[in-house]
């Protein structure tokens, strides 16, 4: 074969997958590494499951995650067209050729009689496969009932023999035909099933490599038997592990969210991302985590495609995701999460409109208010980066920085060591402090706070509780001189005021 040719082939019946967006990457980085094409196909032969939006969406999210490609539906190039409901006719050509050669015939069996057979095999134990009832009809009677209408699909005969294969990461593997029976090559209207027209387009686009997931084996096997019956040259054949969740199962919607445009709408970054699906199944061989795109191209080889199943975890994704925002500068930051919160809908570059708020975000139950501005935004997200793991978090976590009133729980204001009296006194004191002092000297604020806590008798920890949660509502907050120097003089002495009446009712 001459230059490498990858592909990642999506069926648009859903949202682009997260084992899918993996198989994507892999190719795209093989295909990069070796200097190769990488080729984007749409198999859309399910006609009735096929949806152009899917299309889209797929094709978004893999441009989301920096996966781009050479050849495609949106691109062209010299081996279109690039979706499979485009090359009907191409497929029936090569049909032709199988039904020629003897390698097909037409089965009548309808849906319900193959399922009764189905379930018949199941209950006496046997693997569920044709029993191969049309396959010896005269060609008098075959055609006798279609020209009688009956509806009838064509099957490939298997002959029962061992069909082996030399996998790029699974090295040698094998099966025996005869577990399969017969399968269906094209559909009673006509159009091919996937098993074929896979085969003729990989063929017909030079495509050199297939990489998918190891749930494709049995198919992969099916289509060598049809390579072999077309003379057509096969291409190298990599079946990579699966991804399950934690029990060990594979990967569904059950566990949360599987679409690559669910991690989007959740604020998490691309690049991270990508880094945290590189590892699921492929290891680079020393003991590095963090990578860009680049280095991952650099880097990638299918060698190291791992056997074992990967564990998809995504507490580990958002330990990755962290990461990534930690090594953000602020502003850059806080341009990716204005960008998020724009897309919401929250707030655009222009940060004075008034008719902002957060209530619509996470449930968080927030007034409207004027949004103070953008460097205010900046000082807060910097105080919160620590804490950011993605960025739908951001309402909750940075909630007290733009409403006017916190709510503060009067128990959670009182410490078991303090009475409800003794508490308002001290935050009457701390009130007076910051009407006096201000808030924009961090270190004079605490040195007076801490100075306030003796002359109370109070350790330093119990009167900067009930400060805290009076400002921000909530006990796990940024440092608080820190986010009183945020704040700023006229919100702190009017959330500390109004824990006190509070504490005064």
């Amino acid at each position: 074969m001459g230059k490498p040719r990858f592909r990642i082939a999506p069926s648009p019946t859903g949202s682009l997958h997260i084992g899918n967006a993996r198989t994507a990457l892999y190719n795209f980085l093989a295909s990069r590494k070796l200097g190769g094409d990488f080729i984007l196909r749409i198999e859309d032969t399910a006609r009735d499951r096929s949806k152009i939006e899917y299309e889209r969406t797929i094709i978004d999210g893999l441009h989301w995650l920096g996966i781009n490609w050479d050849e495609g539906p949106d691109l062209g190039g010299s081996y279109g067209p690039y979706r499979q409901s485009e090359r009907l006719q191409i497929h029936k050509e090569f049909l032709q050729i199988l039904i020629d050669r003897g390698y097909t015939y037409h089965c009548f069996c309808s849906r319900e009689e193959l399922a009764f057979e189905r379930e018949l095999a199941q209950k006496q134990g046997r693997a569920p496969k044709y029993s191969g009832k049309c396959r010896d009809l005269s060609d008098e009677e075959v055609s006798s009932r279609l020209d009688a209408g009956e509806e009838a699909t064509i099957r490939f005969r298997v002959e029962p023999r061992i069909v082996g294969l030399d996998d790029i990461v699974m090295g040698k593997i094998e099966e025996d035909a005869g577990l399969w029976g017969d399968f269906v090559l094209a559909r009673s209207d006509g159009t091919p099933v996937y098993n074929f027209a896979v085969v003729v387009d990989d063929h017909l686009m030079d495509i050199s490599h297939v990489v998918r997931g190891a749930d494709h084996i049995s198919n992969t096997f099916k289509q060598i038997m049809m390579y072999e019956a077309l003379d057509l040259e096969r291409p190298r054949f990599g079946h990579m592990p699966l991804t399950l969740n934690a029990k060990r199962q594979k990967l569904s919607k059950r566990d949360g969210s599987v679409a690559v445009e669910e991690y989007r709408e959740q604020g998490y970054l691309p690049e991270a991302v990508v880094n945290f699906i590189a590892l699921l199944g492929w290891n680079p061989g020393d003991e590095r985590e963090m990578f860009s795109m680049n280095e991952l191209i650099n880097v990638f080889s299918m060698d190291r495609i791992t056997t074992s199943n990967a564990i998809f975890d995504v507490a580990r994704l958002d330990w990755f995701n962290g990461v990534y925002v930690r090594k953000m500068s602020t502003d850059q930051l806080a341009h990716r999460a204005n960008d998020y919160l724009s897309d919401l809908g929250y707030f655009s570059s222009n940060p004075t409109r008034s008719s902002n708020d957060w209530s619509h975000l996470n449930g968080v139950p927030v007034p409207p208010h004027d949004w103070p501005s953008m460097n205010y935004f900046i000082a807060a997200l910097e105080l919160e980066k620590e804490r950011i793991r993605k960025f739908a978090e951001l309402p909750e976590l940075m909630n007290f920085f733009f409403v006017e009133d916190i709510y503060a729980d009067t128990s959670q204001l009182i410490s078991k060591k303090h009475s409800q009296s003794d508490t308002r006194a001290a935050l009457v004191r701390v009130a007076e402090l910051v009407g006096l002092q201000g808030v924009n000297k961090m270190d004079t604020v605490e040195k007076y706070m801490r100075s306030l806590a003796d002359d109370l008798g109070w350790r330093a920890g119990d009167l900067f509780m009930p400060v805290r949660i009076a400002l921000t509502g909530s006990r796990a907050t940024p440092p608080l001189f820190e986010t009183m120097k945020v704040l700023g003089d006229q919100r702190v002495l009017h959330r500390l005021n109004k824990a006190v009446e509070q504490l005064s009712s």
